[in-house]
């Protein structure tokens, strides 16, 4: 989420007029479950900026996931208050965990009830117990009544099988949320759809802010009976339409900057683009009904060009400062581990350049020679999220470290072709380096989703690498 959170903040302070309410479903703190001892401070303070952000946002509650309870309830419930945000969790018995909250929104009375089963491995985090989700729900909707409540919304952090089954369940509400019960790792998930049940609209946003889900209420005639005003089964067919335009479109894009594709290939390719470009465009909205409340849907996708909300904006910068001052200092002494005897060490690229001159200026011509001043620019080149992309032998044997990168900032050679220092004293010997290293370290190494497009290809990236003398003829 850290990645977005500036932009999904810039999307949400554009929406004008009507009366706004921000909510979620799922872990929204942590990316894991648990922390990583030597990551823990950084982790923490990400956090905190998390909270502040979502506090900008305006965030009003949100059904915790495991990965919440990562650095304890204590912290939990330290990140809650300063996110100005209120976890929901009707069948959860846990340190500070509410199960209803009812929002006045323009007049309107918004109830907001919240279900978890943040289960790994079977077990709850510690302090964490967890009772049967449908009573839960039930007597919550129950709590709903009493407060008579006109718009009724459940947020589940849970598996979508288990959510949806409980919203069969226990009907009455206008609108279910659903997020994941933990995460792990970077991987992004596929956009899912929209579904009704009954009279009540189901919707997922994907992990890591890649998308906010909006849906408007339009109340009419003091009615909170609401009708598909989008059209669910065309709400459904335009994702998964731009999913497959997006699809298409970053694969041309990269095809067009390659010399070993056939003319042929590209044609189908933006033949096929431009077909599914006409039938999302046929898609047209329905319109409103005529008479009577109703509801519209939209997933809005969290990109750069929403812009950033200077709030936060402000807040993730001093993040990244922090961070940076304080792993400097942290990580002072932390040296690369020695190599086995007998075995070679990292050298840097100024060593390879006194006998491979044209293949070094070949590579200070590659995004490759500039990759650590990227860091530098935006205060990450301590940020243990960041830097082992960015510099060569990173927590390798006489490799770099987070602090120890002399001679070794940027990617150079020995990240694809080994350590050097053997080569450089017996350069004759051809065993002592890879010579043509597998293409698939890059995408092994770094270039993964989500930082790189789901369509991303090393072959298509390879030529950016090699060139005259250097993979090339």
């Amino acid at each position: 989420m850290l990645g977005g959170v500036d932009h999904a903040a810039a999307l949400a302070a554009h929406r004008g007029g009507a009366p706004q309410i921000l909510l979620g479903a799922g872990p929204l703190f942590f990316m894991n479950p648990a922390l990583d001892e030597q990551a823990k401070t950084q982790e923490l303070w990400k956090a905190e900026a998390l909270a502040d952000s979502l506090a900008a946002m305006s965030l009003l509650a949100w059904a915790p996931g495991a990965n919440d309870w990562a650095a304890g309830p204590t912290t939990l419930n330290a990140l809650a208050k300063r996110a100005h945000a209120k976890p929901l969790a009707a069948n959860l018995k846990a340190a500070g965990i509410g199960s209803v909250h009812v929002e006045s929104a323009g007049g309107v009375k918004v109830g907001i009830v919240g279900v978890s089963a943040p289960l790994i491995s079977a077990s709850p985090p510690e302090g964490v117990s967890v009772s049967d989700p449908n009573a839960a729900l039930k007597t919550a909707q129950q709590q709903l009544d009493k407060d008579k409540a006109q718009v009724r919304i459940a947020l589940l952090s849970m598996k979508r099988g288990e959510a949806l089954r409980l919203a069969e369940n226990v009907s009455g509400f206008h609108l279910v949320v659903i997020g994941k019960p933990f995460d792990r790792g970077e991987a992004n998930d596929a956009p899912t759809p929209p579904v009704l049940i009954g009279k009540t609209l189901v919707v997922e946003a994907p992990n890591h802010l890649q998308a906010l889900a909006r849906v408007d209420f339009y109340v009419r005639g003091g009615s909170f009976e609401f009708a598909d005003g989008t059209g669910v089964a065309i709400a459904e067919q335009r994702t998964r339409l731009a999913s497959r335009l997006r699809e298409l479109s970053e694969r041309i894009a990269g095809w067009e900057k390659r010399n070993d594709i056939q003319a042929a290939d590209l044609a189908a390719r933006k033949k096929e683009r431009d077909s599914v470009s006409k039938q999302l465009a046929a898609l047209k909205e329905p319109a409103p009904p005529k008479q009577g409340s109703y509801f519209r849907y939209a997933l809005e996708e969290v990109k750069q060009s929403a812009g950033e909300e200077p709030k936060v904006e402000k807040k993730l910068l001093a993040y990244f400062k922090r961070v940076n001052e304080y792993n400097r200092d942290a990580f002072k002494d932390r040296k690369p581990r020695e190599p086995a005897e007998g075995a070679s060490r990292y050298i840097g690229v100024n060593a390879c350049a006194v006998c491979h001159a044209e293949e070094y200026r070949f590579w200070k011509k590659t995004g490759h020679a500039g990759a650590y001043k990227t860091l530098v620019d935006e205060h990450k080149q301590f940020n243990l999220d960041c830097v082992g992309c960015h510099v060569t032998g990173y927590e390798k044997p006489g490799g770099s470290t987070v602090t120890h990168v002399d001679k070794l900032e940027n990617v150079g050679c020995e990240n694809c072709h080994g350590p050097g220092s053997r080569h450089v004293d017996d350069p004759q010997n051809k065993e002592l380096m890879r010579l043509s290293p597998e293409r698939s370290l890059c995408a092994t190494e770094c270039h993964h989703v989500p930082h790189v497009s789901k369509t991303w290809s090393v072959d298509g990236a390879w030529k950016q690498i090699v060139g005259p003398g250097h993979g090339n003829k």
